[in-house]
């Protein structure tokens, strides 16, 4: 039978490095056809040592020894050097899947996306709706020292993938895991790192912490107070050592420590995987030879702990049989490596750039192109030879005048456009003011959509009542208010996005729940998704919602004191905001309006204008009667975020569709008199307008330790229809959007 592919699976350990070499044969499994292991001249982790150097003075001893030109190289990095997370994604169509998993993978990986590399893998199963995702990410620094380190020695390898993700390929091959219904555990203990990898019904769960053999070797040279490097030999020699017993005292507390981090891991397992037994498992890496180890393991876990010692799928003949069988319980990344790159790997991620795959995919063509160009200059030598023979002769001959006058005259015609062109620009000041024309009839579209997200968090009634005493029986971390701070669109138009024009829009968000990302992601996030297209209610709206996300990085907290007082405790300004506060323009941290909403804040609250003198005082801000989060203009004195004048009276909004800048003669003094008659009533007084007017104190509906998380959801409008801006000229078409012409 004819052998299939063949790949090097290459894992640069701290310890040594271990290579395998298998060739796929089909039905017939797999076969290794060599293998090797090169051991470092010191552990990587020693102090004051060039680890670089090292691991190429030990790859160029492994190219010496093995022919790898023309190979498929897969090698990996450390999963300490790397992020797994994974998540449950709804049921959704496939075609869906990669947006939801981009968007995750946004959520989960502690970096911003553009500075890393990152491949997911999805796990389904055909009894259930359920799809798990396993996002994998290096940042794009770390993986680029990687592949310049190894381009030194000549070696380009065609995978770059994480260790555990590669012990799980080679487990679930070689222990026929896909057939499996119980969890079974692996233990990988490395030289600096553990990995904890969990086989559950074909899927995959993987999380690693920083303790491993090098933790063990500093325990033994600080107790014995002998070197880094005598230490590690002590380690290794402790079965056979007539001081086992001083070694293994020292060597407790990091026993200790590496069975609290395995028990966190496995009980995190558990809490996501509820009703899941974990009574089977497995140890592999090389401290595992520690003698006691693995029974130590055991019994503090109450289960047995068998060791990684053969495999059952592949095995090496002969004089090298004894070798391979002494390295088996290190070698089973290696071996996951050789699987992914024969393609019989569950799990298919890769780290490497893009960029550098093409290149790759460059060089390996360059030979055929080589052999193609030989082939046609054999076939038709003068098709080529004129025109190099028509060159010498152009060349010969220097720059006639006429071509050189052409080109002046070319010269000076372009650089008069350019000055045409640069006259003709408008100012920066007038690009912004033909901007507040851009799509205005759109924009209450997008207000209305934006509260009806933030309504989608589904408050209660209680939440939403005019009584404080009401309002504070719900603990703030159980709420599900969701509040608009800020409403913001930046229109990007044809010329840039090549097709439609588009609005990218920022919605800034405030809010108590304890869970706020996850709450804003199953609500608000969640609605602007699924209204993503003008359906239903919604025919009449003139674009698609797309690429939503949540920006959880740019996070901010505010803190409500004892005072009443709210400080910003991570990110914003750090200004602090007093409940107390009249400003109708600044945040109302700690008050509601008296509708059972808080303001906003940011200067969303406006008064109404009831005349054009008078006492330049805003109005309390506790009695704004506005949409939270928007702001959608209104025309004069049509009051947009109403004055309320409370209990001590003293606001000076006015209610109803007076003229701006006119009393209303018919209206008796009182809660709704005219402006003008307040200043005239105020200017007879004496004393402090605080002690005229005063203003009735704010409700406090937050206890104090409340914690107000803010951050943005940024979302993409695509156009889709006409609006009043875009209609022909002649004004045949009817202007989309609800609003009308608010300028």
């Amino acid at each position: 039978m004819a052998k299939g592919k063949a790949a090097w699976g290459i894992e640069v350990g701290a310890y040594e490095i271990k290579a395998i070499r298998l060739v796929d044969g089909g039905e017939t499994g797999v076969e290794v056809t060599d293998f090797d292991v090169i051991r470092h001249k010191k552990v990587l982790t020693s102090p004051d040592l060039d680890q670089n150097e090292v691991i190429r003075l030990s790859l160029g001893q492994l190219i010496s020894q093995n022919n790898l030109e023309g190979e498929t190289l897969v090698m990996s990095v450390p999963g300490n050097a790397a992020f797994a997370r994974f998540a449950k994604l709804p049921p959704v169509e496939p075609k869906k899947v990669p947006d939801i998993v981009k968007f995750e993978a946004v959520q989960q990986i502690p970096f911003p996306i553009e500075d890393v590399e990152w491949d997911y893998e999805t796990f389904m199963s055909d009894d259930s709706p359920e799809i798990e995702v396993g996002i994998f990410a290096i940042t794009r620094n770390r993986v680029q020292e990687r592949l310049d380190m190894y381009a030194e020695v000549g070696l380009s390898p065609e995978v770059l993938t994480l260790s555990p993700v590669s012990l799980f390929n080679a487990m679930f091959y070689d222990d026929d895991l896909a057939d499996r219904e119980d969890p079974l555990v692996y233990i990988d203990i490395g030289t600096s790192s553990t990995d904890v990898v969990i086989s559950d019904q074909g899927r995959c769960w993987i999380r690693t912490f920083p303790i491993g053999g090098h933790n063990f070797t500093e325990a033994i040279a600080e107790h014995f107070k002998i070197s880094y490097a005598k230490a590690e030999k002590l380690k290794m020699e402790t079965s056979t050592s007539k001081y086992a017993k001083n070694i293994m005292g020292a060597m407790r507390p990091i026993f200790s420590n590496l069975l609290q981090d395995l028990q966190s891991s496995l009980n995190y397992f558990r809490t996501s995987h509820p009703n899941r037994e974990l009574t089977d498992m497995i140890g592999a890496g090389s401290t595992f030879k520690i003698p006691g180890l693995r029974k130590f393991i055991g019994q503090q876990l109450q289960v047995e702990v068998k060791r990684l010692d053969e495999f059952s799928r592949i095995s090496v003949a002969g004089r090298e049989a004894a070798r391979f069988a002494e390295h088996n319980v290190s070698m089973g990344t290696a071996y996951g490596l050789a699987m992914q790159g024969i393609g019989r790997s569950p799990i298919d991620i890769n780290l490497v750039p893009t960029t550098v795959l093409r290149e790759q995919l460059w060089h390996r063509k360059t030979r055929w192109f080589i052999g193609a160009a030989a082939l046609a200059i054999h076939a038709g030598g003068s098709t080529f030879i004129r025109p190099i023979m028509d060159q010498a002769a152009i060349d010969a001959n220097p720059k006639t005048l006429e071509a050189s006058q052409v080109q002046g005259v070319h010269r000076n015609h372009d650089r008069n456009v350019k000055e045409a062109v640069a006259a003709m620009s408008l100012s920066s000041h007038a690009n912004h003011l033909f901007d507040l024309f851009d799509y205005r009839s759109v924009w209450p579209h997008v207000v209305n959509d934006a509260a009806m997200a933030a309504l989608s968090a589904n408050p209660g009634s209680k939440e939403m009542d005019p009584d404080q005493a009401v309002v504070l029986e719900i603990a703030p971390e159980k709420r599900r208010l969701v509040e608009i701070d800020k409403l913001v669109g930046e229109y990007v138009g044809p010329a840039v996005t090549q097709g439609a024009p588009q609005i990218n829009v920022t919605m800034m968000v405030r809010l108590t729940h304890e869970e706020p990302v996850a709450f804003l992601k199953d609500t608000v996030a969640q609605w602007l998704r699924d209204n993503e297209k003008p359906e239903g209610m919604r025919a009449d709206v003139p674009y698609t919602i797309s690429n939503v996300q949540l920006l959880n990085t740019e996070i901010s907290r505010i803190t409500i004191s004892n005072d009443g007082s709210a400080s910003e405790a991570t990110g914003g300004s750090g200004k602090k905001s007093t409940g107390g506060s009249s400003d109708a323009g600044r945040r109302n941290a700690g008050g509601r309006s008296d509708k059972g909403r808080r303001s906003s804040g940011g200067g969303q609250g406006r008064r109404a204008s009831g005349g054009g003198g008078g006492s330049s005082r805003p109005p309390a801000n506790d009695g704004g009667n506005q949409q939270s989060g928007s702001s959608a203009p209104s025309s004069d004195g049509a009051g947009a975020g109403l004055a309320s004048g409370g209990t001590g009276g003293g606001a000076t909004g006015t209610y109803g569709n007076q003229d701006s800048g006119k009393s209303d003669p018919t209206r008796s003094s009182g809660p709704a008199q005219s402006h003008q008659g307040q200043t005239q009533k105020a200017s007879a007084l004496k004393g402090s307008l605080d002690e005229i007017a005063p203003l009735p104190p704010r409700p406090q509906v937050y206890p104090p330790g409340t914690v107000i998380s803010v951050l943005p959801i940024t979302f993409t409008l695509t156009i889709t229809e006409a609006t009043d801006e875009t209609a022909p000229a002649d004004g045949s078409q009817a202007a989309a959007g609800a609003g009308g012409d608010f300028s």
